[in-house]
């Protein structure tokens, strides 16, 4: 089985699975690690800068506007059976469901690693809805 998990720094679960600069896809058998794999999130460069020198993801004071192809993820992560997040908007949880990835969500922090033996003892239950964590409201 392979899992994804999002990260800013190869090391750590990101708290916003749209906004990671990569995903950290693990292959699992048995519940032990027999891969891990670093995958660049080109939705996240796209969201950097744009040409008006500002970040894509900013709105000075405008309505909540994302900036990416939450389809990206799914071409990406298509060989994936689930992902496992902090945080994820409701666009994107429409687009891993679609694609047939479950989702699952870690609530405290932890190394992937740690996420990945959760999900392997059954700790970790499977989402429905989106929840963004960094913004602090639902989606």
């Amino acid at each position: 089985m392979k899992i994804a998990i999002p990260t800013m720094d190869g090391h750590s679960i990101s708290a916003h699975f749209g906004k990671s600069k990569a995903f950290l896809v693990f292959e699992t058998e048995g519940g032990a690690i027999k891969t891990r794999e670093l995958r660049d999130n080109d939705q996240h460069k796209a969201q950097d800068v744009g040409q008006d020198g500002h970040s894509q993801g900013e709105t000075h004071g405008h309505e909540h506007v994302h900036h990416h192809d939450h389809g990206g993820f799914t071409r990406l992560l298509n060989d994936c059976q689930a992902v496992i997040v902090r945080g994820m908007g409701a666009g994107a949880v429409q687009a891993m469901l679609t694609a047939g990835i479950r989702i699952y969500l870690v609530e405290e922090t932890c190394s992937p690693e740690e996420a990945i033996a959760r999900f392997a003892t059954g700790k970790l239950l499977a989402q429905e809805g989106g929840s963004c964590g960094c913004h602090g409201h639902q989606h």
